[in-house]
């Protein structure tokens, strides 16, 4: 299998559309990843909008944090393991990451929104540390944990794994929406984002191969 996989991509790494798409993505992901701090940042100390939200109104307050991380982290080490295996696959996953990214930069600057009532801070000791350097509450809209988990369903091989990740998205979701780190609205909204960056990266990297792998 690992034989199979670095032939794989010895294989992709010569054709040079694809080698420059993979040096450019990489670039904006860095540049994603030290932009994100001067985005939330921003963001945390500006005064947004309470939204009255029914559902959230009718949920009991539960502290989920240990369970959302360990199902969003496991799903996403074995998207990324069986997204190796294909190079074209990788490329897109990558090419949506970083359009998914710049939406949520879009929109959190454009939705000024205060955090829900009630709110017990979601702690994730691994992004915390990287990029916000603080802690973030008003990242709300979109939900990144929600979209990326539907992203990865959309761009993995095997139904089994896109099924897998659609529940642990929904999963997420409502344990999300039970510690009241977000609102509805940005739950909801996070599957199109998914989908419109997934649909935006397939077209970019549409070429790269002129045989699947």
């Amino acid at each position: 299998m690992l034989s199979h996989t670095a032939k794989r991509w010895r294989s992709a790494l010569q054709v040079k559309s694809f080698r420059n798409k993979i040096i450019i993505t990489s670039i904006l992901l860095g540049a994603c990843a030290f932009s994100a701090s001067i985005v939330f940042q921003y963001a945390q100390h500006r005064e947004g909008l309470l939204l009255n939200d029914y559902l959230l109104n009718r949920l009991p307050v539960l502290n989920l944090s240990a369970w959302i991380f360990t199902v969003l982290y496991i799903l996403l080490v074995v998207s990324v393991l069986s997204l190796l295996t294909k190079p074209n696959l990788f490329l897109t996953a990558l090419q949506a990451y970083v359009i998914l990214t710049i939406f949520r930069f879009i929109t959190i600057l454009l939705t000024p929104l205060e955090p829900p009532s009630g709110i017990l801070i979601l702690y994730d000791p691994f992004v915390q540390h990287l990029f916000y350097q603080q802690t973030v509450t008003k990242d709300l809209f979109f939900s990144g944990h929600t979209s990326i988990l539907i992203l990865m369903a959309f761009v993995v091989p095997g139904l089994y794994l896109r099924v897998t990740l659609i529940i642990g998205a929904t999963a997420v979701a409502v344990m999300l929406l039970l510690q009241h780190v977000h609102y509805t609205v940005d739950i909801l909204a996070a599957p199109l984002f998914a989908w419109l960056a997934f649909l935006l990266a397939k077209k970019t990297s549409k070429e790269v191969f002129q045989h699947p792998d």
